[in-house]
């Protein structure tokens, strides 16, 4: 490994963070529109229209690539929406037929143009951002890096247009058919979104490549709209988040991986990068607040507690109704048989319980408290209004009510029972006091007024 130096290493990183801004405008767009694919068909486009674009021009200026690539964008879209069209496939199937083919053209023309330029193919496709900071130019009287400068240039193009257009582009992110009667014109605004993925496309071509600036531009897009609602939220995290894996990139790139490698050489840094870009997603999807696998997996658990509490709640009822005594062990096993619950939750359950003053455990008999027994005789009475709603309203066998109405009481507030009792009531065989189909009456419990929303 050599040694670190800012001159280097601060600009590479300084390139890849430009990348990642330059992407997050519109990788947020293509995320929240859920067209991520076309990221990928624009990437595998700038392929033959850099190629055709030099051998139209003979010149690799900026221009004229930026020109070949974003036709070549363009003409794919197309392509791809008249192959659905025609063959009447899949949208996306389309997609994939028309960039792959388009792909090949290109590596074909690349390699036809390698022989006259000097254009790598590798580097087409994994890019040389670790070379990017030896094609310097001076600026100001500093030498900053050509990339630098390009990719510097279409970040602040990208953000100036979003800005401009922002309220537009919103809507048809959200919403096209809203955009088209607001006259909001999606097509020259998705237009728009598909030329600044053009544009960073080409800028992002030497330094991480036509590959790897699918990652660069979708991943951290991903990963920011798994913690946030917003668009404009979406475009902020995926500028950090994208900055985050050029950093952790580099270092392993440059600092972890020779110990593992012969020879101690560097890994790829564009390579580095996108592997830990998708890490970073990895977690995210882990810790996300609301959408990650660990919130919900909590918001599960929390919901099966809940739902047990409510169930020991209403057995207690019961059996006190029957001037039944409950054991905890007993409790403890018919909350695991009835709620499929595991040991350790049954235990939980319990314990909240009694932390939460609803029970009380006396010579190892389970018991409820005035609170419990309130909340335990609202849960019974939601029970056998269901019931009788199903029985008497929807003709369910009376056999067959229970494990319905076992489902819908944990979801029955005070506005619903009112409603279910003035069923019940009406019902043709219903008498003053309310009999659910087994012959059990329902608890008569007031409750406080609802107020009309």
């Amino acid at each position: 490994m050599s040694a670190w130096t800012w001159a280097v290493d601060g600009w590479i990183i300084a390139i890849g963070a430009l990348v990642a801004l330059a992407a997050a405008v519109p990788g947020a767009f293509l995320v929240v529109r859920r067209t991520s694919m076309l990221a990928d068909a624009i990437s595998h486009a700038v392929l033959p229209g850099i190629a055709v674009a030099f051998l139209l021009t003979g010149t690799r200026d900026p221009l004229w690539m930026f020109l070949g690539a974003a036709t070549a964008g363009l003409l794919v879209t197309l392509a791809s929406s008249w192959l659905a069209g025609v063959a009447r496939i899949d949208s996306g199937a389309a997609l994939g037929i028309v960039f792959t083919t388009a792909f090949a053209l290109g590596l074909i023309l690349i390699v036809q143009v390698a022989d006259r330029v000097d254009i790598d193919p590798s580097c087409v496709l994994y890019g040389a951002i670790e070379l990017a900071p030896l094609d310097s130019t001076p600026l100001g009287g500093v030498e900053i890096p050509r990339a630098a400068i390009v990719l510097g240039a279409v970040a602040l193009l990208n953000a100036s247009v979003a800005a401009c257009f922002w309220k537009e582009l919103k809507v048809m992110a959200f919403d096209r058919a809203l955009a088209r009667t607001l006259g909001c014109r999606p097509a020259l605004m998705e237009s728009i979104i598909l030329g600044m993925a053009a544009a960073t496309c080409v800028a992002a071509f030497e330094s991480v490549g036509s590959i790897l600036v699918v990652a660069m531009m979708i991943i951290p897009a991903v990963a920011a709209r798994l913690f946030t609602e917003r668009l404009a939220g979406v475009i902020v995290g995926s500028s950090l988040i994208g900055f985050l894996g050029v950093c952790i990139g580099h270092i392993v790139a440059a600092g972890v991986a020779p110990a593992f490698t012969s020879g101690g050489r560097d890994a790829s840094t564009a390579g580095s990068i996108a592997a830990m870009l998708g890490v970073v997603l990895v977690v995210a999807m882990l810790i996300a607040p609301k959408r990650g696998v660990l919130a919900r997996v909590c918001h599960r658990w929390m919901l099966t507690l809940r739902m047990a509490h409510e169930d020991a709640l209403g057995l207690l009822w019961r059996l006190d109704e029957a001037r039944e005594s409950a054991h905890v062990a007993r409790l403890r096993e018919l909350l695991i048989n009835g709620r499929t619950l595991s040991p350790l939750g049954a235990r939980v359950a319990i314990w909240t319980l009694l932390r939460g003053g609803k029970i009380v455990v006396s010579d190892g008999i389970a018991q409820l408290t005035a609170v419990g027994r309130t909340e335990g005789a609202l849960l019974v009475r939601s029970h056998r209004l269901w019931e009788i709603y199903l029985a008497e309203r929807v003709s369910v066998a009376s056999d067959h009510v229970h494990p319905t109405a076992m489902m819908l009481e944990h979801i029955t507030d005070a506005a619903l029972r009112a409603k279910l009792a003035r069923e019940g009531e009406a019902a043709p065989s219903a008498e003053r006091q309310l009999i659910d189909p087994h012959g059990r009456s329902v608890p008569e419990i007031s409750e406080p007024p609802q107020e009309r929303r």
